[in-house]
């Protein structure tokens, strides 16, 4: 009679339940061999890791943050989500994309601020266009830009926005050039504010200073590359003192004496 209730177990109710508690250990193991596998994709050596689009962030700064304080062929746990947020607070840093690649690559591409100017308070600052300001570096690429000088307010601090309504406004005249002026955009060599009626801006090759109304400056540029296309020497520009543009529908020009 036992025998038969043995036997009745294991042909109903028992397969039953060893096919339960096999389905969750397989689903357990798969768990476990998925969260190792995990982990062990998450350790690189130098070798592994792939850096982009970096002029001004040296690589090994980056690599430090992964981990990698020294230059032995070690494997170190990088979490990307933390060493996302660690690159980001790097000054020249606008972005960043970490991914990963088969068999073991990571793959780290760098978004970095462009400056459009340098800009002088309390020392001397590199400005992007979003007004972020930028230690000047000693990375790889080499700065032809113009200066924006005699700002009266303070700037704010480095790697932030600037605080400045004036570095804001010679931000907002360089794009303005960029965009519909690229002519000028060239010859434009410092942005000046010193004065407090009106902007100078002063011109490269002999320097001439061209005075302009920072609220009309939009049409003042329109008049002034419509002068320099139809009625520029350039081999006489050297010879400019001053341009003034702030009389409506009148340039007045000066030559050096």
């Amino acid at each position: 009679m036992a025998k038969r209730k043995h036997e009745k177990f294991w042909s109903g109710t028992g397969k039953f339940i060893l096919f339960t508690l096999s389905v969750y250990g397989l689903i357990w193991l798969a768990g476990a061999l998925a969260d190792y596998a995990k982990n062990r994709t998450r350790e690189y050596s130098r070798e592994d890791v792939e850096i982009e689009g970096n002029l001004q962030v040296p690589a090994e700064k980056i690599l430090k943050l992964c981990g990698f304080d020294d230059k032995k062929d070690r494997r170190v746990a990088i979490d990307e989500k933390e060493l996302a947020r660690k690159i980001l607070a790097i000054n020249f840093v606008r972005g960043v994309s970490i991914t990963r690649r088969l068999p073991r690559v990571l793959n780290i591409t760098v978004e970095e601020r462009e400056p459009v100017a340098f800009i002088y308070g309390k020392g001397l600052n590199l400005i992007d266009r979003d007004g972020w300001l930028l230690p000047v570096s000693g990375g790889r690429a080499a700065w032809d830009l113009p200066m924006i000088s005699g700002i009266r307010e303070p700037l704010g601090r480095q790697g932030s926005k600037t605080e400045s309504a004036q570095a804001l406004l010679a931000l907002q005249m360089l794009l303005v050039m960029e965009n519909k002026y690229p002519l000028l955009r060239g010859l434009i060599s410092e942005l000046n504010f010193e004065k407090r009626n009106y902007v100078r801006l002063f011109l490269v090759k002999g320097g001439a200073e061209v005075r302009v109304e920072s609220g009309s400056f939009a049409r003042e540029m329109h008049i002034l590359q419509s002068f320099m296309l139809d009625y520029m020497d350039w081999a006489e520009l050297g010879k400019i003192q001053y341009i003034d543009l702030r009389f409506k529908n009148q340039l007045v020009l000066k030559d050096r004496t």
